[in-house]
């Protein structure tokens, strides 16, 4: 009996085995990683790669590719004539509309320019009436905006590019037979000289040229050799 109990005690270690070695703070886990107990939300950190927000406020919009739409200054410049007898258009200082004209290289040419009324859009005497100079009949005369802007301010000398031209009707009020025209070509007079005239009744031309003395003579009385009186009747 007691050699029984002897024998048990003996075996009683091998029952109870080592000391637990597992008893460590650190866990292995089924995929072979190891992780450290403590806070739970800390665990592995992810390997998927971070997302990033985008603040749509601070994004960049793309850059368009359309070519940029230019508008047109609303205001055009006209070419101004000189005293060679081209005939471009002078701007009216009144509406900034162009004004064009008349043409001194040639009768020709001017009176190809009085056949196409190029000179109907300027200012005009509200009717024809009888002449109170050596034309003959019954006229009407219209002023380009350089001669009537000068007019109006009684300057003692026009400004080069003014311009006149009357219609001549003869013993009618409806029936154009010619024309007279004058035309300023530089800045100062000359005593008459640098003004252009021409004048046509039916097929007789006087003048056509620079300082015409028959013209000269009779208009030297009047505004800087303008007779037209201002404001236009």
């Amino acid at each position: 009996m007691r050699r029984a109990l002897l024998r048990s005690l003996a075996l009683l270690p091998l029952a109870c085995g080592a000391p637990d070695d597992g008893a460590s703070d650190a866990t292995t886990s089924a995929d072979g990683s190891t992780s450290t107990a403590g806070d739970p939300t800390t665990g592995n950190p992810t390997t998927d790669a971070p997302t990033t927000t985008v603040d749509a406020s601070t994004s960049t919009p793309a850059t368009e590719t359309g070519a940029p739409t230019t508008s047109t200054d609303p205001v055009s410049t006209s070419a101004t004539s000189d005293s060679s007898g081209d005939t471009s258009a002078t701007s009216d200082t009144t509406t900034g509309a162009a004004e064009s004209l008349p043409p001194i290289d040639s009768a020709l040419v001017l009176e190809a320019w009085l056949a196409a009324g190029e000179y109907k859009q300027w200012a005009v005497e509200s009717q024809v009436h009888p002449s109170t100079g050596p034309h003959g009949g019954n006229v009407r005369t219209y002023v380009n905006a350089i001669a009537l802007d000068s007019l109006a301010a009684a300057n003692p000398e026009h400004p080069q590019d003014a311009a006149t031209v009357k219609e001549l009707y003869g013993a009618s009020v409806d029936t154009i037979i010619g024309y007279a025209v004058s035309r300023k070509t530089t800045p100062t007079s000359q005593g008459g000289a640098t003004w252009y005239w021409y004048e046509r009744i039916n097929d007789t031309t006087y003048g056509g040229d620079l300082g015409v003395g028959l013209c000269t003579g009779c208009h030297g009385g009047g505004a800087d050799y303008i007779l037209t009186p201002y404001p236009l009747q």
